[in-house]
Formats: structure tokens, sequence, C-alpha cells
């Protein structure tokens, strides 16, 4: 065998020890929990419970000032019912300060919630997407809102998804609303309920702006839009009642 053929088989045995040499497993900043330690509430589902993980993730206190230390935030992930059909993620968070001190139970409520429902929409939702809930900071500072905003795009790049999909309601609109301003990119659709009067709408980004009616349940105007924006990018029409156009400059 001459010199550039031993070369070659050189080189070919060194290019497949390197691609066995590269981990199954990507490796990630989120620590993923064996157990999540999730409150007892109740309508809780416990096929939703089974593919639900938690996990711990630190991000700097401030982005801008690296050196200041770090916090250790709550990941807690609903996994799609059919992962080998995986599309992407649906990052819910809820406005509603009264749920500061039970992270992670907002995504499994919705999942729970979703699995509920008869609409096709949902069941996209919930075979192919994931839904992640981020313990949020204070989000009615601006700084915490701007860290807020990075800490998820920090968790989208270590869950490896080009794009995500966003549920905000109430004080969580302000903070989809902003991280679409910086990462327009980044966002595949995005709905925001209830948002506070004023709040300026993220240019590039496709949103659904909705606001609560008085009919509840699956059959509801936002319950309806939510799932049909989310999986299928489906806009209602101008007359739909539950469209909120006036909180918005």
């Amino acid at each position: 065998m001459t010199v550039a053929k031993h070369l070659a088989c050189g080189g070919i045995w060194l290019m497949a020890s390197t691609a066995l040499a590269q981990p199954l497993i990507t490796e990630s900043a989120i620590d993923w929990l064996l157990d999540c330690p999730i409150p007892q509430v109740e309508h809780l589902d416990p096929e939703v419970l089974a593919r639900t993980q938690c996990g711990v993730v630190s991000v700097p206190r401030n982005y801008a000032a690296p050196r200041q230390g770090n916090l250790r935030l709550y990941v807690t992930r609903v996994g799609a019912r059919d992962p080998l059909s995986r599309e992407g993620v649906v990052f819910a968070q809820a406005g509603d300060t009264t749920r500061r001190n039970r992270a992670g139970t907002f995504a499994v409520q919705l999942a729970s919630r979703w699995g509920a429902y008869s609409n096709q929409a949902y069941r996209t939702l919930l075979n192919r997407y994931d839904v992640i809930e981020l313990s949020p900071r204070d989000l009615k500072h601006k700084n915490g809102l701007e860290q807020a905003v990075r800490d998820m795009e920090f968790v989208r790049a270590q869950l490896g998804d080009a794009q995500l999909h966003y549920l905000g309601n109430a004080g969580a609109t302000r903070l989809g609303s902003r991280y679409g301003a910086l990462f327009p990119d980044r966002v595949a659709r995005m709905v925001l309920v209830n948002a506070e009067p004023g709040e300026k709408a993220a240019p590039r980004v496709a949103q659904l702006h909705l606001k609560d009616t008085a009919t509840p349940g699956p059959s509801g105007c936002v319950n309806q839009w939510v799932g049909d924006f989310l999986a299928y990018g489906k806009q209602p029409p101008a007359s739909t009642r539950c469209l909120d156009s006036g909180a918005w400059e």
C-alpha cells in the first residue's frame, strides 16, 4: 500500500473516530431533575404529569454585567405526546402574580386543560410541541423585564429550537412583546391575552391579541383562537368578539 493510501485510510479512520466521539445528547446549561417539585394542585392530568420534566438553569443576574453573579431559575417542560413528530416549543407564561410561588403549575395546568378539549388544534399542539414555563423575574421593573427577556432567549437556545411560540397572559404580555421586539426572528407565532393598555406590539412578529370574554370553557372565543393561531397561524375574522385591538398602539 502506498503512503498516499495509508494517509487516506488514516484520514477516514480519524473522521470516523471523531464522529463516534460526538456525544449522543448535546450538553445543556439546564440541569434536569429526577423529580418535579410541583405542588399538589387540583385538575392536573396524570398523563400530562408523566410527560413533565423540571430543571434548574443558571442565568446571569445582569446580562450586561456578568460578573454580578448568577440566578437559578426553574424550567418546566411538558413534552410532546408524539416526540418523533415534534415540531417545536410553546413558551407559556402566566401574568397573574398569585402564581409566583407556584412555578411550573401553569404549563402543566395548561396542557391538562388542552388535553380535555376536543379541538384538533390543541391535539396538534400537545402532540407536536413541548410546553415550556420559565420562572420569571419581577416584570414590573424595566430592568427585570429586560433580563427576563434574555432569560427566555437563553433557555430557547439551550433547548435547541430555532424559533418558539409564545402564549402570555396579563403582565406576561409585556414579556412576550419585548421578546418579539428584541428577537423577532426567533418568534414563530405569539398570542397575548388581556394585555395592559398602551402596550406596544412587536413589529415583524405574527401576533394575535385577545381579551377574555364572559364565556369560559373550550367553546369560548379566546380558547378557540389561541389553539387555531398557535397550531396553524389561523387569524380570526375582524368581527370576532374577543379580539383586543384597543390596547395596542
